[in-house]
């Protein structure tokens, strides 16, 4: 398995690492780089990690500032884009006292803004936008191949658990403009700048947060409304699969990975009794259990402090009981639009969800599996995105045209 690659005795650590390093695809790393940041870390270390990874961004930030400033506009765009994606990397796991984390806020505000820097520099016509939401308006950005105003395919990229905005750039908006579609990505409830400003937390009722994204869709000239599709990325296979289940407007879904229910990815290796204890709410008990586990592992303290602060929620113990709200169980059979479902034959965090998935749809459906020999067994196939996007935009030709 490809995740093992660069930390050999820490699973997150190495999977973290892929996923910065895949994005060079597009832009987001140079594998070099990448070598040097990562033989300075010490595996498990996370002062290390935030050190070294925010040591390259401000480097690549820097240098990006002096292309620009002589005139050499395409090395400061790719500068920008490293830079972001490196920040995004440093500030992963500070995860312990977020809302009060100074740092935290600093590196992730570097982040968004080495990328904003990065597409002004860009041949795409970039606009930062904000959508309607209930009685306030989510934080997002809309991206086109020009200026002209020409209906195009659109992508909306719906982020997961952990992903922001601007990381949807190297997940597939940067594929969308380099195929002619228009690209939208935002933040949602739970999600980059609507958690850390707003502080709004995750919800497992998609519809209402993805409707008015596609409304806000529709009023764009760019945008042909008979040529939309829908991304989730991660988490994001969870909640666009929830959104479809009332909102019927899109003419296709990407699923990637496809998710049934998402609360199992923090149940599946939990022993039985425990969630037993969970919905009798003995939470001290709990409490006590996953705390423990946080202390043998960096993942599983990564993921639980991740989403308390998330979902909204004080304890260990009402977070797993929260999850229980995130799944299709029971109403899968009201999506409708064809669906293209996303599978890693090695995926650590949602490891049969798409199968499950693939089982319950009604509708036209599709499924692919990426395996190990490929490269693309890890969760959201990190590091083999040449071959993700050829499978997702074969699917969309057959379903869009031209």
């Amino acid at each position: 398995m490809l995740i093992n690659h660069f930390f050999k005795s820490n699973e997150c650590f190495s999977y973290e690492v892929l996923r910065a390093a895949g994005y060079a695809n597009y832009g987001g790393a140079d594998l070099g780089e990448v070598i040097s940041i990562t033989s300075k870390i010490r595996a498990g270390d996370e002062d290390d990690w935030l050190r070294e990874w925010k040591s390259a961004a401000d480097r690549a930030f820097a240098n990006a500032k002096n292309s620009a400033l002589v005139g050499n506009k395409m090395s400061a765009y790719e500068g920008y884009l490293r830079a972001s994606n490196y920040y995004r990397t440093a500030e992963f796991f500070r995860r312990d006292d977020f809302n009060n984390d100074k740092i935290a806020h600093i590196i992730y505000e570097r982040s968004e803004t080495a990328f904003a820097q990065a597409m002004e520099l860009s041949t795409f016509k970039y606009q930062s936008i904000s959508i309607p939401y209930e009685d306030m308006t989510l934080p997002g950005y809309f991206v086109s191949p020009d200026a002209t105003g020409t209906p195009r395919r659109t992508i909306i990229f719906n982020g997961g658990y952990d992903s922001t905005m601007s990381e949807g750039w190297f997940a597939i908006g940067a594929a969308a403009l380099s195929r002619g579609y228009n690209f939208l990505a935002f933040d949602g409830p739970g999600q980059g700048a609507t958690i850390r400003s707003h502080r709004l937390f995750f919800r497992p009722d998609w519809e209402k947060v993805l409707t008015p994204v596609v409304d806000y869709t529709l009023t764009r000239k760019e945008v042909d409304p008979n040529a939309i599709t829908i991304f989730g990325w991660s988490m994001g296979g969870y909640l666009v699969s929830r959104a479809a289940t009332e909102e019927h407007r899109i003419q296709a879904i990407i699923l990637d990975d496809g998710v049934y229910d998402f609360g199992s990815a923090f149940r599946v290796n939990q022993p039985w009794f425990v969630q037993k204890l969970v919905d009798l709410k003995y939470d001290s008990v709990c409490n006590f259990f996953f705390r423990c586990a946080q202390s043998l592992s960096t993942g599983i303290r990564w993921g639980l402090r991740n989403g308390k602060w998330t979902f909204g929620v004080t304890s260990e113990a009402e977070m797993i009981r929260t999850l229980k709200d995130y799944t299709l169980e029971g109403i899968c059979q009201k999506i409708t639009t064809p669906c293209l479902i996303l599978d890693a034959e090695n995926d650590h965090f949602l490891k049969g969800q798409p199968d499950l998935l693939r089982r319950h749809l009604s509708c036209e459906h599709e499924f692919v599996s990426l395996r190990q020999d490929e490269g693309g067994d890890t969760h959201c196939h990190q590091g083999t995105f040449f071959r993700v996007h050829q499978v997702v935009f074969d699917f969309l030709e057959k379903r869009l045209g031209s």
